[in-house]
């Protein structure tokens, strides 16, 4: 046997590194020269003025008084978190598992639960890390379309997807990129597909479908509140997982603390091989667990995501009224997380030759939209996703610089219209 190198081909072509690609490291080298830009790129925010809950600080400082947080731990996690966790996803402490952020808890669950020749349906467009797991762990990506109006799923898409080597199928809401929040009749109509998936499965001895909810911006909601999948799923013939975490909750993205839950058809062996993963790093930073565990706790908790939400709605509507108002950009109306995306008709025929652009004529930093899409489902045009977490202030700036950068670039038409 023999090879050209140790580094693998195929994760030299993360679709990550478009996320984190040519725009980003643009904007790395000018803050290294000391030239400053408006970061409208990544949803992080403790960068802007989205402090965590103060309790969350106290308990990792009170946990460092603790010996013990020094030590190894449980590789489940730390015991009263899960349980904690536990009691507010309404399962059984076992099936609780606790990780470096969900990020990390997708990597686990993907190495724990790949098989090879299987494949993974994903909402186009998707966060770009699950595609690289699949890459990662030899499995087919399938993109299922959503609605570029209102970035809804479209049933009929994800249905013609399904096959007997469907695997998984990927559910997040609210959303990113797009910051859609998923119509309880869609989630239902899938719900129900998965369902009856799996009681036919059962009869021909395939293994069921896994529904993976990943609801890390579970709190991050501006008009309807995301639906309850809990009621729903249970007793049904298709095994689950859900996501979250403190990242977006709790605005402590550094602090990379995630959980994964498992149930339904096959809770019990995934939860062995999923906790054999666990094992592999031997346990998760205690103090930080002691930390979430104390937000958690906290009654004020409730007030603060409050609080967070009223402020990203005020954001998302002051973009909204701007972008209206620019010829030659629509955007569509986010129900919650921190993004838009917006579409811009200009010169520019790659949404990454568009973000370098901005990025250098002036001075705003951006996601390129293509990132999150295969070939097969990217719908047409130029599309960028923003954050909505600056202060007003700073996206006030923004909305200048991008009007004036269309009045250079842009090509003759409407004004946009918020869905």
């Amino acid at each position: 046997m023999s090879w050209k190198s140790i580094a693998r081909d195929d994760v030299k072509s993360f679709k990550t590194l478009g996320l984190l690609g040519e725009i980003f490291r643009l904007s790395m080298k000018m803050q290294k020269d000391g030239e400053s830009f408006l970061p409208l790129h990544l949803g992080d925010p403790a960068r802007f003025d989205f402090p965590p809950l103060p309790s969350f600080k106290d308990g990792i400082i009170k946990a460092l008084d603790n010996p013990l947080s020094y030590a190894y731990g449980n590789p489940q996690g730390y015991m009263p978190l899960v349980e904690k966790i536990a009691d507010i996803e309404g399962v059984e402490p076992r099936y609780v598992f606790t990780g470096n952020g969900v990020s990390d808890m997708m990597d686990k669950f993907f190495n724990a639960t790949a098989i090879k020749g299987t494949n993974v349906l994903l909402p186009a467009p998707v966060f770009a890390p699950y595609f690289d797991l699949n890459t990662k762990n030899n499995i087919e990506s399938r993109l299922y379309r959503c609605d570029p109006q209102t970035w809804q799923p479209i049933f009929n898409s994800l249905e013609s997807q399904i096959d007997d080597s469907t695997s998984i199928i990927l559910i997040n809401s609210p959303n990113n990129p797009t910051g859609a929040v998923y119509q309880e009749s869609v989630i239902k109509a899938i719900i129900q597909l998965a369902d009856e998936i799996g009681k036919k499965r059962r009869s021909q001895n395939i293994p069921p479908l896994c529904l993976i909810f990943d609801e890390i911006y579970s709190e991050h909601y501006f008009d309807e509140k995301p639906t309850d999948i809990r009621p729903l799923i249970a007793d049904k013939e298709f095994s689950w997982v859900v996501f979250n975490g403190a990242s977006k909750a709790f605005n402590a993205t550094g602090l990379r603390m995630g959980y994964a839950v498992v149930g339904g058809a096959e809770k019990e062996a995934m939860r062995e091989v999923l906790y054999n993963e666990c094992i592999l790093p031997l346990c998760m930073n205690l103090p930080y667990q002691a930390g979430y565990l104390a937000a958690l706790s906290d009654p004020a908790k409730f007030d603060y995501f409050a609080g967070n939400r009223a402020k990203l709605k005020k954001r998302r509507d002051l973009m909204l009224k701007a972008f209206a108002k620019i010829p030659g950009i629509s955007a569509v109306k986010p129900q919650g997380a921190f993004y838009m995306i917006i579409k811009m008709d200009t010169e520019f025929r790659t949404d990454l030759d568009l973000g370098l652009s901005l990025l250098s004529e002036v001075k705003i930093c951006t996601s390129q939209l293509s990132a999150f899409f295969d070939d097969k489902t990217h719908p047409g045009g130029t599309m960028l996703r923003l954050v909505i977490l600056p202060p007003e202030d700073v996206l006030e700036d923004a909305m200048t610089r991008i009007a004036s950068f269309m009045e250079r670039h842009g090509k003759d038409g409407s004004n946009s219209k918020d869905a």
